[in-house]
């Protein structure tokens, strides 16, 4: 690389001669041992592209420090392609980047800053480096200490990238880790994507824990080339790894993203640019949805009528810091996989009660209805302290009160004086989920969930208004 650190590289050239399409991948977070039974990168040769797959710096076999899909990542991506045009009979002008995870992103980095690249697909990427940490002011610690335990056995990282992880895990200088956060983030380059209109195919699952489902798609609006989102059920990467091709190849999330290469790489009309921006496969049913836009799926929200558990309209419902309700997100990272087979987390509604749980709950539906994109919570509060964490699960209860998770999302507050209302905004992670008739909705709020980090002191309560708590959430009949 440019600034002498090797980089571990494979190369795979077609054997026919000619000058060839270049692919570039950067490789992910983490491997495991079946990745390499599983690889198409003899594949992607055999179709006639150069392809160059790579362990990024500080990962595995590469020279250098992890900089989590920063300046110097994104400088080795030009690096190898430079490389690549000078040493493998590859074409300048028909460059392309694929890979999953961190290099999902490495790679949507780069595409924004050389011009160069043609097509990116990029197999559950992040957007937003800092959300995919922090929530809503609250910190997603067991997935901060996951990802900085893989880096470490898995690699080197660098003294910024250990500075940003120990702030992380201890939610000091905030305002430093969201500028170390946004130099990493796609997002913070959609500008430059939507100006060269580079053509991007992504992939993403309505469980990730590392990208809460609604980024993708938003930064998918952001883009005005040839674009392309496939939502599917399962946490990070199940819906694209190869296995989920074996077990469900109906859902062959990288059989498209090669075709989504050759059909800008290779010229080929397969057709593959001209299904609808956004595919969706709905959590709890068959079949794939289309849509123009994300925000074509999200809609105009409708307010939702709930009626607080265990009195009337007014009053407030009071949890206890430090209890943990039964209501939860599933245990992590396999929450996601689980969801995939159709077994999202599930709780009984009868054990959900202060000062455990407040919950508010619909009337039955009176026809099948489906959710789609990101419910809304907006409550107020009173703390006996002057910080605190509650998390909010929206649920489906079924006549018998067993009740799947639909989405939840974390929300702390500090610097608040005991008693003093506090009015929380809380827009939870995306989804799409078919609620079936006389079936109702159910909101949750408890203090704290495995995923998170709360800050509330154990023995304090909130308060919420029974009044002043709404929920709305985007969906149609039918």
């Amino acid at each position: 690389m440019r600034d002498g650190t090797r980089i571990a590289a494979t190369v795979y050239v077609p054997s026919v001669a000619g000058h060839h399409p270049l692919i570039v991948m950067p490789g992910a977070w983490w491997a495991m041992p079946q990745d390499a039974l599983l690889d198409n990168k003899k594949q992607l040769a055999e179709s006639g592209y150069v392809v160059v797959s790579y362990d990024p710096r500080g990962l595995r076999r590469s020279g250098g420090e992890i900089d989590m899909a920063g300046p110097s990542d994104v400088a080795d991506v030009s690096d190898v392609i430079t490389w690549a045009l000078g040493h493998t009979p590859s074409d300048e002008g028909r460059v392309g980047l694929y890979s999953s995870s961190y290099g999902a992103a490495v790679s949507l980095n780069a595409a924004a800053q050389d011009p160069r690249v043609v097509a990116v697909a990029a197999l559950c990427p992040w957007t937003d480096l800092f959300e995919s940490f922090v929530r809503n002011d609250t910190r997603a610690g067991p997935i901060t200490t996951f990802q900085a335990l893989i880096g470490s056995v898995n690699g080197r990282m660098s003294p910024a990238t250990l500075q940003a992880f120990e702030r992380l895990r201890s939610g000091r200088d905030t305002a430093q880790v969201r500028a170390w956060a946004r130099e990493r983030s796609p997002r913070t380059f959609a500008s430059a994507l939507h100006a060269r209109r580079t053509a991007v195919f992504m992939a993403g699952e309505w469980n990730d824990p590392l990208v809460p489902a609604g980024h993708t798609g938003r930064f998918l609006d952001q883009l005005a080339g040839p674009k392309q989102l496939w939502m599917s059920p399962g946490g990070h990467g199940d819906s694209s790894s190869r296995e989920a091709e074996l077990l469900k190849p109906r859902a062959a999330i990288r059989g498209h993203a090669q075709r989504w290469l050759d059909r800008f790489l290779l010229g080929r009309p397969n057709g593959a640019d001209r299904l609808a921006p956004l595919m969706v496969r709905p959590r709890n049913a068959e079949g794939v949805e289309t849509y123009p836009s994300w925000s074509a799926l999200e809609r105009s929200p409708s307010q939702v009528a709930l009626r607080a558990d265990g009195a009337g309209e007014g009053g407030s419902r009071r949890v206890l810091a430090g209890l943990d309700s039964p209501a939860d997100s599933g245990p992590f990272p396999v929450s996601g996989l689980a969801d995939s087979l159709g077994l999202p987390p599930t709780t009984a509604v009868p054990l959900l009660t202060p000062p455990l749980a407040a919950v508010w709950r619909s009337g039955p539906v009176d026809a099948p209805w489906a959710l789609r994109g990101s419910p809304r919570v907006r409550t107020r509060l009173t703390s006996t302290a002057s910080r605190g964490t509650f998390v909010a699960y929206l649920y489906d209860v079924g006549p018998s009160g067993v009740a799947r998770l639909i989405s939840h999302a974390p929300y702390s507050f500090t610097g608040v004086r005991p008693g003093t209302p506090v009015t929380a905004d809380v827009l939870m992670p995306a989804t799409a989920w078919n609620v079936a008739r006389g079936h109702r909705l159910a909101l949750v709020l408890d203090s704290g969930d495995h995923r998170y980090t709360g800050v509330g002191p154990i023995g304090s309560s909130l308060a919420f208004s029974a009044a002043d708590t709404h929920l709305s959430v985007p969906g149609r009949a039918g």
